[in-house]
């Protein structure tokens, strides 16, 4: 068996979902489609289609190595044509992973610029709080909060967010004036926790060389910092959010900064990828481009005294 052809058969069924069509697209007959697949199911020792006599669909294995065969297809198609000297845009599919608030707020409403730059590109942007594996979950690259620990992972570090403190307007109205961090030990709290171990995020707060660590564990706990902004939005207490993710919020009176000299530790943003990877142009691409984006972008610099600024304009604007 010729493994690269059942590769790039069995990647054609799956993209357009038809033996029939992947014949005519290859030029060959349906019967040597069946074949190849058939073929390269007994060769890895499992089933990779469903087939029924109206649709096919892919198996849990099947779905697995679609996603890595795609990866190594184009992968082999840029080489080529490295090697003989083309020059052409980069193209094929393009897996990215992200955090809620970054999704939302900073790469989605850009993405339609980077789509038409280059067109050839298909983007699948998966939106998540949690830490997922690249290399096992089929992942080109990701944008991520926080230190990056794993030595197979090549990290370009972008930024720093300094998340501050939020809660709503009637919320601190009914609290009382906020002066010194020591407030927070009598206040209402929503804070994060981890999922993986169920224990909470720490409050960490600095102020130049001040700091001040939070005593007490908040009451109320989710594993979604957008969720947590949207309780607090509610009047459920104080919240950290990023600045960027609340910008909004804060220029509509819904949330006000609280101790805006005052943020979490600094948390670093990187774009990550597999070390061991062939950096193939679609991802060097994106790379390069979000970098480029992210750096330029203003809203991912605010601080929450910036935000204090921005909501007492606001309140003062007249209607």
């Amino acid at each position: 068996m010729d493994k690269l052809s059942a590769m790039r058969t069995f990647s054609c069924v799956v993209e357009h979902g038809s033996f029939s069509r992947a014949a005519d697209l290859l030029g060959i007959p349906k019967a040597r489609v069946s074949q190849r697949v058939a073929d390269l199911e007994k060769a890895l020792g499992v089933r990779l289609l469903n087939r029924t006599t109206r649709a096919i669909s892919l198996t849990a294995d099947g779905l697995a190595y679609a996603e890595q065969c795609r990866q190594v297809l184009d992968s082999i198609e840029e080489l080529e044509a490295r090697v003989m000297g083309v020059t052409s845009s980069p193209k094929g599919r393009l897996r990215v992973e992200t955090q809620t608030a970054f999704s939302r707020w900073i790469l989605s409403p850009k993405l339609i610029e980077f789509r038409d730059r280059y067109p050839q590109i298909q983007v699948l942007l998966g939106a998540h709080h949690q830490v997922r594996n690249l290399l096992e979950d089929g992942i080109d690259c990701a944008i991520r909060g926080g230190p990056v620990d794993d030595s197979s992972l090549s990290a370009l570090h972008v930024m720093d967010v300094h998340a501050g403190l939020y809660a709503s307007p009637g919320y601190m109205q009914d609290f009382g004036p906020t002066a010194e961090p020591e407030v927070l030990e009598r206040a209402d709290l929503v804070g994060w926790f981890d999922p993986r171990t169920n224990t909470p995020r720490p409050w960490f707060l600095r102020s130049g060389a001040a700091a001040y660590d939070l005593k007490r564990t908040p009451r109320l706990l989710l594993d979604d910092p957008e969720s947590a902004v949207a309780a607090a939005t509610m009047g459920a207490g104080i919240t950290p959010a990023s600045p960027f993710a609340v910008e909004h919020l804060v220029r509509q009176g819904r949330l006000v900064p609280v101790l805006p000299q005052w943020h979490l530790r600094p948390q670093p943003v990187h774009i990550v990828y597999p070390a061991s990877r062939f950096l193939s142009a679609r991802v060097r691409t994106f790379v390069d481009w979000a970098f480029q984006m992210m750096s330029n972008d203003a809203k991912l610099h605010l601080r929450p005294h910036d935000l204090a600024v921005i909501g007492n304009a606001g309140r003062g604007a007249t209607p």
